[in-house]
């Protein structure tokens, strides 16, 4: 994979992530009132909130487990915890956006 099919990885794992999160609360009830009304039953609602949450949770494990261009570990995540708002690998220290290798430029 090139680099900027890598970094495009990320970036549409980044916006499924905050597409997922964003329209959490108006998903739900877009979808969930309406079946709510149909089947007669406050049931659909608390489905669709819980199957909205779990794409919120893999989504986001999705985005934290891309892995670094230059050292192919986790860009966000060590053993000991996570930064999402890294701006450089927490392993490598590479810069969001950057090449891994400065040939590649």
């Amino acid at each position: 994979m090139s680099d900027a099919d890598e970094w495009t990885d990320y970036r549409r794992r980044r916006n499924i992530f905050w597409l997922v999160f964003v329209t959490y609360v108006p998903g739900v009830f877009a979808l969930g009132l309406p079946l709510q009304w149909l089947v007669g039953s406050e049931l659909p609602i608390y489905v669709v909130a819980a199957t909205w949450l779990i794409a919120f949770i893999v989504t986001a494990n999705r985005m934290g487990a891309w892995k670094c261009p230059r050292c192919g570990k986790a860009f966000f995540r060590t053993f000991w915890g996570q930064n999402p708002l890294a701006r450089k690998c927490v392993h490598c220290r590479l810069p969001k956006w950057n090449p891994p290798n400065p040939a590649s430029v």
